[in-house]
């Protein structure tokens, strides 16, 4: 019993003393484990200051933003990224009306900026930090260099007339034009009206142009807003500023105000006759773009003024002084208008824009006249019947005489008719081959065909039925003191009226 618990108390103790040492062992273990803890703490420790020291020296800033682009704890080629990416994603919107018509993105319209350029940008800013001290600054917005690519291809493309689609159908601009205005009286310039047909030149160079502008003030960030209106917009041909519209338009209202301004007032003697300015501009044939004379209207006038007031060459009714209504068939005295020259002033003169006062352009005029009577009270009225001559001036009997005139034979009489007298002359030698004779006279009034008046001295007396065995050759011989008073009276033109 003894030995079994000395044995029992032995392999308790020898139990106890490997429990003892089984402690020990796993303090030694528990220490070794902890050295080892602290040696590989220390190691990652090290490795993640190495880690991030190399983190900071790569990334361009702590806290740092590139164009408002928040760019923080990025190296130049993440930055560069993002970057790059913002500026593609950048939004477009094109309103018209106030409407939005078409929304895109800077990289659809071929927008994009060079990476590769940017990155080195970036570097260089990098570095500038490290140099400065300033990778660790809070709130850097950095401005850096940059370089924009366009592709005009993708460009075109992405800005085409069927991504401008509106509700209605676009229509074309409409030209100014000019009209004559019934109620103002005048041309006027009818406005031009503008369309919404997009010219889409003019729209690329719209959106180039404000990119520009836009990314100088803000290269990423807010969207871009585009106004589609007239700027873009086919204009009409011809706007209602138009120079050279508003020159005519001015032109042709001076012509219409000339014409207003504008009478003609023929002179026939006392008597007149006026074309005044409502008949001129009655005249006038206005179209939306011109004004002239209607010269039928014209020509019309001027014949109907002829017929009224031409006298030579018609049978003329005349009133003698014994009160007999005779026809003078043989009629070349008096007034004729030529027509063509009359219709070449008038024109001259419907261009002037003044009131007008003259004469009808005459082929043929007469010594006076008072309207259609183109003696007015100046003549020389020879019977040969009574042979007899009365000189009338200014409606007064100057004198009156017996004569002689051409014996009543075919080749001798003296022709009947209505002459003016083609000149004076003082002395005249009267001549004749046919006849044989040479004879002065003091006063030589001839009217036609070598017919005249003249004193003739040779006679001895005057009137009753002397000429039939004593008469002239055609000539009208007269008293010499009733010859020189005659002659004084007169004036080459004067006319003589022998029936």
């Amino acid at each position: 019993m003894d030995m079994t618990r000395v044995r029992a108390r032995e392999w308790q103790a020898e139990k106890e003393k490997e429990r003892k040492k089984e402690i020990e062992r796993k303090k030694k273990r528990k220490k070794i484990l902890f050295r080892a803890g602290i040696g590989i703490l220390l190691l990652l420790l090290a490795g993640l200051g190495v880690y991030g020291y190399q983190t900071v020296r790569n990334m361009i800033g702590l806290h740092v933003s590139v164009y408002g682009k928040e760019i923080s704890r990025q190296t130049p080629s993440q930055a560069a990224k993002r970057i790059t990416k913002a500026f593609g994603d950048k939004k477009i919107i094109f309103y018209e009306d106030g409407e939005r018509v078409y929304e895109t993105k800077l990289s659809q319209l071929g927008y994009s900026l060079d990476q590769e350029a940017l990155e080195q940008s970036l570097e260089q800013l990098r570095e500038q930090n490290r140099k400065n001290g300033k990778q660790m600054s809070q709130g850097l917005n950095e401005i850096v260099p940059y370089q924009i690519q366009k592709d005009d291809a993708v460009f075109s493309a992405a800005l085409t007339v069927d991504h401008f689609k509106i509700d209605s159908e676009r229509f074309d601009s409409v030209s100014a034009y000019m009209e004559y205005s019934e109620e103002q009286g005048k041309f006027v310039i009818v406005n031009d009206i503008q369309g919404n047909r997009i010219d889409m030149d003019k729209l690329k160079q719209y959106v180039e142009q404000s990119l520009d502008e836009n990314f100088k003030e803000e290269l990423l960030g807010a969207n871009v807003i585009m106004e589609v209106n007239r700027n873009v917009y086919v204009p009409a041909v011809v706007t209602a500023e138009s120079e050279e519209l508003n020159t005519k338009v001015q032109g042709l209202n001076q012509s219409l105000e000339k014409y207003k301004n504008t009478s003609i007032t023929y002179t026939l003697g006392a008597a007149t006759e006026t074309i005044d300015s409502d008949t001129i501009c009655s005249w006038l044939i206005i179209s939306d773009d011109t004004v002239q004379i209607d010269t039928d209207k014209p020509w019309a006038y001027i014949e109907d003024l002829s017929t009224r007031y031409n006298t030579i060459y018609a049978p003329r009714s005349f009133v003698t002084t014994g009160g007999q209504t005779v026809e003078i068939s043989n009629n070349e005295y008096g007034y004729q208008i030529n027509q063509d020259a009359e219709f070449e002033q008038l024109r001259t003169d419907l261009e002037s824009g003044m009131a007008i006062r003259r004469d009808p352009v005459y082929e043929h005029a007469g010594y006076s006249r008072n309207g259609t009577d183109d003696l007015n009270g100046c003549y020389i009225e020879v019977s040969l019947s009574q042979q007899h001559l009365w000189l009338y001036k200014d409606g007064g009997l100057v004198t009156e005489t017996a004569i002689i005139s051409g014996l009543p034979t075919k080749e001798r009489e003296t022709l009947t008719g209505a002459w003016p007298i083609a000149y004076k002359a003082s002395p005249f030698n009267l001549t004749s081959d046919v006849y044989g004779y040479d004879t002065k006279v003091n006063y030589w009034m001839p009217f036609v065909y070598g017919q005249g008046l003249h004193d003739a001295s040779w006679q001895t007396a005057f009137g009753g039925e002397t000429y039939r065995t004593n008469g002239s050759h055609g000539c009208i011989n007269l008293p010499p003191d009733q010859a020189a008073l005659i002659y004084n009276t007169i004036e080459g033109g004067y006319p003589i009226i022998i029936y």
